[in-house]
């Protein structure tokens, strides 16, 4: 009796290790994703977990394990392991038809592209005498746009120098921004004459138009990093340092056209507002490993090559910056600058040596900035 009542508990723990095998995964959903597509480097974010148990059989122990980046700070470092990744593994007890969900606070402390990658699910059976996994697509995907960082002295020098190219340039009336009629003039050309308002009045009369003036800038970036001594905090800088002043000057409907010398394509100037979202998840992708080119091969491909057909106009402003400055580029700067007005800027470590002064030197056309910056 007592062998058959044994055999009788055996099969049922089989059968039920069969169906609990069979059947835990379904109508389970796991779903990962981040409050919000993208914020600045510094910023918070939360990723939320949300686990649905449709069916009536609850999962006494589910798993949830995913990998990303390990810049991305997790304020709830409970069942988190970080090496060259960031491993996190948070555990539910499950009930049937029965929904949870979870905010995981997120520092973004790094620019960069991040994705939820490797995410499974595991149940474990009675006693954890078993597991099951099962791999599970998500969408969860965050970029980290570099930081704001205060470009208050390089603006100021910009808006010196947009407003002497500006006062250098005769101003032009806009066909589009009309302003009055008045009387004729002998020193009105006769394709000014409204026809229609002369008839009217019985006396020649003119349109008049406003005077605009464009403001154009052309932003060149230098990401290389290439020496035995890395400086990646003086690459983050310079990065961090041409997506705010895009940014500020698009915002001063200026035109701003942008090139670097890592993987993507040169932008002419425009005051579209749209092209920024385009130029900061296109640095937040900058990885810096066998991407770039020497910033002086670049300027020597844009300037003899793309520019040569399509130059910019007279009145662009041209910014530079780089931290690899020295004698060889900034006679390639010279030569491919010509007479633009153009503003070089160097991001230097706080108290470190400069190169020699005849380097940083502004003269003519061209003015150079010396920008200290705090280690990291």
């Amino acid at each position: 009796m007592i062998v058959f009542l044994l055999l009788g508990v055996i099969t049922a723990g089989l059968l039920w290790r069969l169906f609990y095998k069979i059947q835990w995964s379904k109508n389970i959903d796991v779903k990962l994703w981040f409050a919000s597509g993208a914020v600045y480097a510094g910023q918070e974010t939360k990723l939320y977990e949300v686990i649905e148990n449709r069916k009536q059989m609850p999962v006494p122990v589910l798993e949830v394990r995913f990998r990303t980046r390990k810049e991305l700070d997790f304020t709830d470092t409970e069942n988190t392991n970080v090496s060259d990744y960031i491993y996190k593994r948070d555990v539910f007890s499950i009930l049937g038809r029965q929904k949870i969900t979870r905010e995981i606070p997120v520092k973004c402390t790094k620019r960069g592209k991040y994705k939820v990658s490797d995410a499974e699910i595991t149940a474990y059976s009675l006693l954890y005498g078993r597991h099951y996994s099962k791999g599970i697509e998500t969408p969860a995907e965050l970029y980290v746009y570099s930081k704001m960082t205060d470009v208050s002295e390089i603006m100021s020098i910009c808006e010196q120098m947009l407003g002497t190219i500006q006062c250098a340039k005769r101003l032009y009336e806009d066909p589009f921004a009309f302003r009055t009629i008045r009387g004729y003039t002998t020193d009105d050309p006769m394709k000014a004459v409204n026809w229609k308002a002369s008839a009217k009045t019985g006396a020649l009369m003119v349109n008049t138009f406003d005077s605009v003036q464009s403001r154009k800038a052309m932003v060149f970036l230098d990401v290389e990093d290439s020496g035995i001594l890395k400086r990646e905090d003086l690459v983050e800088e310079s990065i961090a340092m041409a997506a705010t002043i895009v940014r500020k000057l698009l915002r001063q409907s200026t035109e701003v056209g942008f090139a670097y010398n890592g993987e993507g394509q040169t932008v002419m100037p425009t005051n579209d507002k749209g092209i920024l979202t385009g130029l900061e998840r296109m640095l937040a992708e900058h990885c810096g490993e066998g991407t770039t080119k020497a910033f002086g091969e670049l300027l020597w491909e844009l300037f003899s090559g793309v520019f040569s057909k399509k130059p910019p106009t007279q009145d662009t402003l041209l910014i530079f910056i780089t931290k690899n400055l020295d004698e060889s580029l900034m006679e390639r700067i010279r030569e491919c600058a010509g007479t633009y007005h153009t503003l070089v800027v160097m991001p230097v470590f706080r108290g470190e040596k400069m190169i020699s002064r005849d380097v940083v030197k502004s003269k003519d056309n061209i003015r150079v900035l010396v920008k200290e910056v705090e280690r990291g």
